[in-house]
Formats: C-alpha cells, structure tokens, sequence
C-alpha cells in the first residue's frame, strides 16, 4: 500500500509540476535572435519571451519588467543582464545596483526565480571597439566595477559569476558577442544554474 502510495503520489507531482518559462530581461547583449538566451531556453526545454532591446539601460529594463509583473504567463524564472549601458554613459553605479536589486523583487513577487547574470569579462573582451582609446578605457573601467559590485552586493537570487571562457576573438566590435561567444556564454550560464 505504502510503494502505491508513493507511485500516486510521484505521479501527481509530475502532472502539477509548472512548466517552466522564462523571461528574458536585458539590452543588445541578450537582444540577438538565436543568441546565448535562446540557446538556454532551449537547453532547458522551457518556453521563453524575451523582451530584450539594445541601447537600453537597467531604468528601461526594470519599467517593462514592471509591466509583466502580474505574470499573467506564468514565468517561472526571469533571467536579467544588464548594466553595461550604465557603464558606457552618465548612469551613477548605485542607481544601476538599484535598479538590478528592484528587478529581483519584482521577480519574486511574481513568483519566479530571480536570476542576474553578471556577464562576461569586459577586460578580455571591450578592446578596439568603435570608441576612442580614452572613452573605452573609462567605460570598460566602469562596467568591470559595476560587475564586481553585482556580483558582491545582488541578494535573494542566483547570481551567475562572470565568464572567463569569452574573449575578444568572441567579439566583431568588442562589445557584442558573435556566434562563438553566444555558444560559450550559453554553456556558461547553464553550468552555472543552481
């Protein structure tokens, strides 16, 4: 009766298990079709949305985060990569820190799992981009604190590390991954899920 029992009750759990969904917030380095997101989502077997868009900074991600925040499609995890705008204009790093830790309340006040993914190396990556030797340098300076500052002070999510497997061959401009990098940074934040 007690093996029956545990098999109904397996059973049950399977048929109630929600499927997951997941959310997608972030600029152009999570806007590609096909890209690094998509590759998770599709690893993971879950449907996705992502409402990603490039130039955009953290204040932007987390007004249409708010948006969804009903969660009328039932995402089970929101994923959120963001910052790096911040980092290339005038943003203050503690309103991007902010702005990262209310996207995480969000999530979780929709009921899904909070993930922030803190990216990857801008050291080894944010070299001969379009901008000047002094604009560069100030910028990837700015994003590689703000990394660390995510990575330190993010609470009450998963936060994955930064990726060290990307480097500047992974990039045509120096800032936006092409294929080899979304391939590396997709296996990266799998193995990096709890």
């Amino acid at each position: 009766m007690k093996k029956l029992a545990l098999i109904l009750c397996l059973t049950l759990s399977a048929f109630t298990q929600k499927e997951d969904k997941i959310l997608f917030v972030g600029d152009s380095l999570t806007a590609y079709r096909g890209g690094w997101q998509h590759q998770v989502a599709r690893m993971l077997h879950a449907k996705h949305t992502n409402i990603s868009k490039g130039g955009k900074r953290t204040k932007w991600m987390v007004n249409e985060l708010n948006k969804l925040s009903d969660n009328s499609e039932g995402y089970t995890k929101v994923i959120i990569y963001g910052g790096i705008n911040d980092s290339f204009s005038s943003v203050k790093e503690d309103e991007t820190i902010e702005n990262i830790q209310d996207m995480v309340y969000t999530a979780k006040e929709m009921g899904a799992e909070p993930i922030v993914i803190v990216g990857y190396n801008a050291d080894k990556v944010n070299r001969n981009t379009m901008y000047s030797n002094e604009v560069e340098t100030k910028c990837r300076n700015r994003y590689i604190k703000l990394q660390k500052r995510i990575q330190r002070d993010i609470r009450g999510c998963n936060v994955i590390p930064m990726d060290n497997t990307i480097d500047r061959s992974d990039s045509d401009d120096g800032i936006h991954l092409k294929a080899s990098g979304h391939r590396k940074f997709s296996s990266w934040v799998l193995n990096n899920l709890e």
